[in-house]
């Protein structure tokens, strides 16, 4: 059998886009409406790069809760859109006169992802003498994924049929290195799917996305596992993962590697002063002059609503966010980021179980908002969210306003 020649992939993962999709991930830091400028610069580093495979590896767009998992009849609006955000990543994708492969992750929708990608995802391929395996796994109980079905009989395939050649596999989950985390990362049988990888001595590497931190590559009998780091966080990483025979190197890199981050200014808006009560679908009468003070400038639009995690869910503090983002487009605005303000007397153990990309106190607010945006909050606004905020608001050098008209 000939030797492969080394074998060059750029690995992304985790973009969470949204354009047509109205508003932006649940966490803040999670760039969605940003990732369609943010692939035009990593589509120069690949023209520049020239990998001989292009590899994302799931939650490729943010499909908002609760349609994620809902009945596509019920949400019609929601399905387009999703197509249609699913159909901007493959234009992007087809312009790039590059090999690629996808892969969908868990917060990914698999119908409307199969109409844009179809036949043409590619399970497997064969490349410079090694074979690219990709596995679509879903999340089956308590959040955790499992390898079952079609995609268990592949991978039990590729490690005993009669080719001996190298194999890379791609999917979105973790197998290695363990990652304990109050949100299942693994694999509910991760180490049964190691030991019979490893006992196989046919995979080189396994790519993987889904933990936004990423983890340091290991390498255990010939296998290399490769977490990336998430592509919509800032500084936007990436891997270039190059396959020689019997060894794999991986390089991490960053768009904005060794960058300022801080942009622009921002534009806060309490949830007070942007909707009618409870009724998040109606945006108040003065919603039309505050989000013209949020598109003045470039100003960052960012929600800020109290939430009270006892009385309500994180995915439905996520759906509200999603419903404001809708009706803003009335207005012809897109509500960019949104933020989550905890009581300050919430419990310890509540405290630990939230996201804390999303859901500060108050007194954490624009701290959070200059690390996570690279807000200037020097000229940056509140408007809304009470007297309380807008003392904390002057504390970090952000002016309140006063009136609506401002």
């Amino acid at each position: 059998m000939p030797v492969p020649a080394p074998l060059t992939i750029l690995h992304a993962t985790d973009l969470h886009l949204r354009r047509h999709l109205p508003g932006s991930s649940g966490h803040a830091v999670r760039r969605s409406r940003e990732i369609p400028g943010l692939l035009e610069r990593l589509g120069a580093v690949i023209a520049e790069r020239r990998p001989d495979l292009l590899v994302l590896t799931g939650d490729l767009v943010d499909v908002p809760h609760p349609f994620l998992h809902g009945d596509a009849a019920a949400y019609p609006e929601m399905m387009a859109e999703s197509i249609d955000d699913y159909r901007v990543l493959r234009a992007w994708l087809d312009g790039l006169h590059c090999p690629w492969q996808v892969v969908p992750g868990n917060h990914d929708r698999l119908d409307a992802f199969a109409q844009v990608f179809g036949e043409d995802r590619t399970v497997e391929r064969r490349l410079g003498g090694f074979r690219i395996v990709g596995f679509e796994d879903w999340e089956v109980e308590a959040n955790q994924a499992q390898r079952i079905g079609v995609a268990r009989e592949r991978f039990e395939r590729v490690l005993g049929d009669d080719d001996p050649s190298p194999q890379v596999h791609l999917q979105h989950y973790l197998i290695r290195p363990t990652v304990d985390y109050r949100y299942p990362l693994m694999y509910r049988e991760a180490a049964q799917l190691g030991s019979e990888i490893e006992a196989s001595g046919r995979v080189q590497a396994v790519l993987s996305g889904h933990w936004h931190k990423g983890e340091a590559p290991v390498t255990v009998g010939g296998t290399t596992y490769s977490v990336c780091p998430t592509f919509c966080e800032w500084p936007h990483r990436y891997r270039v993962v190059t396959l020689h025979p019997g060894t794999t190197e991986v390089e991490t890199l960053a768009l904005d590697a060794g960058t300022d981050r801080t942009r622009r200014g921002g534009a806060f808006i309490g949830l007070d002063q942007l909707v009618i009560g409870d009724d998040w679908s109606r945006l108040a009468e003065g919603a039309a002059p505050l989000l013209r003070v949020a598109t003045a400038e470039e100003r960052l639009p960012v929600v800020v609503a109290p939430w009270h995690p006892d009385r309500q869910g994180w995915r439905a503090a996520q759906a509200m966010a999603d419903t404001i983002a809708r009706a803003a487009r009335a207005f012809a605005a897109e509500l960019d980021a949104a933020y989550f303000i905890v009581p300050d007397d919430l419990d310890p153990a509540t405290r630990a179980r939230l996201p804390a990309e999303g859901a500060p106190s108050a007194a954490d607010l624009f701290p959070h908002a200059r690390h996570e945006l690279g807000v200037d909050l020097s000229r940056s606004v509140l408007a809304g969210g009470g007297e309380r905020l807008a003392a904390i608001a002057r504390e970090h050098g952000v002016r309140p306003l006063s009136t609506l008209n401002q």
